[in-house]
């Protein structure tokens, strides 16, 4: 089969089209025949493995797949070849790929391949992280970076789940958008004072929950307007460094960061609760994707420099043709 590796050489690395060994489901899990990739700020990461001095072997990035199940691996239930199916992997850049059967859903009724593809590393990740936060309806919830992948699905589910939704972008424009998703209100990182305008809008008494994905100096100013009893989860990649936290500080408040990652997360979701909420609010329109643009998976190379670029709002797909 084909699939799209990243190849480390001594002057960088590059994406190439490779031949390689189509992969069979082991126990309890599908084999998926992709048709379409959903790509992440994750597959742009490349950090070095191997130990030093050592070759590093190409590898296959891609977590967000959406296509159709060729065949099963034992103990699996609920699937059947032919199946249209979307799923979190390990290596969706690839005609084949193998996923667990806890981390295959069946997408919204209606939905496109494309669209499928979209959802479920950014949906899942914005789910678990209010899950482990214990988000509750009549909160205030910051969702940071609203054009961000998981800032789009957040601000709707914690929309969906009853909160105030608060969100930031670095720019007007994607504050606004974010905004039309469902945030009440914005904090433009780029020209406001994050810590000044939170506690403004909280009539001075901070947010209760953040969906961090920014991390370092807005990190610090949201922690600044963190509430009595306010929790922070971190997601993905961060954009510089941030202060050490005061742990004795946070005790004292009742608050906490911690971190959360969408597979440990979703595997330990056996009976997939998260998306049994999730998907009717897809089916009856009270929740939806935001795909940028679709483009054939040959054209890995520029769809990740877009992503680099920051000039995506919610997501990008590629085709499998």
């Amino acid at each position: 089969m084909k699939a799209i590796r990243i190849h480390f050489t001594d002057t960088g690395d590059e994406l190439r089209m490779d031949e390689v060994e189509q992969p069979a489901p082991q126990s309890n899990e599908v084999l998926i025949r992709t048709q379409a990739i959903g790509v992440n700020r994750a597959d742009t990461y490349r950090a070095r493995n191997a130990p030093s001095g050592q070759p590093e072997p190409p590898r296959i990035p891609g977590l967000d797949v959406a296509g159709v199940v060729e065949s099963v691996g034992p103990g699996v239930a609920g699937w059947q070849p032919g199946d249209p199916v979307m799923a979190l992997v390990r290596g969706a850049y690839a005609e084949y790929c193998t996923a667990q059967s806890v981390l295959a859903f069946h997408a919204p009724e209606g939905m496109s391949t494309t669209d499928a593809a979209s959802l479920p590393c950014v949906f899942f990740t914005a789910w678990y992280a209010f899950e482990m936060a214990g988000l509750q309806a009549g909160e205030t919830a910051l969702v940071h970076s609203a054009g961000s992948g998981v800032g789009m699905a957040g601000i709707q589910i914690a929309n969906n789940l009853g909160a105030r939704v608060l969100t930031s972008a670095g720019s007007d424009e994607r504050v606004e958008r974010g905004r039309e998703l469902g945030a009440e209100a914005g904090v433009n990182y780029s020209n406001q004072d994050v810590t000044a305008e939170l506690l403004r809008l909280t009539d001075g008494r901070g947010v209760d929950m953040v969906l961090d994905t920014v991390g370092g100096a807005i990190f610090d100013a949201t922690l600044r307007a963190l509430a009595p009893g306010g929790r922070v989860v971190t997601v993905g990649g961060h954009s510089g460094q941030r202060s050490e936290l005061d742990e004795q500080r946070l005790a004292d408040q009742g608050q906490w960061v911690r971190r959360a990652g969408v597979f440990d997360e979703a595997a330990r979701d056996v009976e997939q609760r998260g998306w049994a909420t999730m998907k009717p609010w897809f089916e009856n329109s009270q929740m939806h994707t935001v795909v940028q643009e679709v483009f054939p998976w040959t054209e890995a190379t520029r769809v990740q420099e877009l992503l680099t670029n920051r000039g995506v709002f919610g997501k990008v797909v590629m085709e499998v043709n």
